[in-house]
């Protein structure tokens, strides 16, 4: 079951390594617009619609943060947003700062990394304290007394 999770950390964790990555890239590119909040969806995890223009084309994205607003509505739907935007070669936008969101999907990588590293370790460290412990197969406790078939004789009526 640990290295189950190990895994999983391992896996999730790079991948937001890759995240980091790439919004490290848009960031050398990144590019900015005014867009306004279309839709918002609240609950345990929120989510924004917005709408904005580049070059008189008009898009509409999502983003999982909002941390652009422009107005006192803060990211209310028809507030007005800062839209970040990059094509590396394909469009990459969000309603954060690409550079904050590469320190923050690094640091969540690496953590998630590093535990899974950590609990692999663990794993095997205490396989093999547990196997050097108490896990050998010694002689004098399977219970044959000498016996050499391995069969106990009880006396008996």
């Amino acid at each position: 079951m640990s290295l189950l999770l190990a895994s999983i950390l391992i896996l999730v964790g790079s991948m937001q390594l890759y995240f980091g990555w790439e919004y490290g890239e848009a960031a050398k590119r990144e590019a900015t617009a005014i867009g306004v909040i279309a839709y918002k969806s609240s609950g345990k995890n929120s989510s924004y619609n917005y709408a904005f223009e580049i070059d008189g084309v008009r898009l509409i994205q999502d983003s999982d943060v909002c941390k652009t607003a422009i107005t006192p509505q803060g990211c209310e739907v028809g507030a007005q947003v800062l839209v970040y935007y990059a094509h590396i070669p394909v469009l990459v936008t969000r309603l954060q700062e690409f550079g904050a969101a590469r320190r923050e999907k690094y640091f969540m990588g690496s953590w998630m990394a590093i535990c899974g590293l950590l609990l692999i370790g663990l794993y095997f460290f205490l396989k093999k304290t547990l196997k050097d412990s108490g896990g050998k197969d010694d002689p004098d406790e399977s219970g044959s007394k000498g016996d050499p078939d391995g069969l106990n004789n009880v006396a008996g009526g």
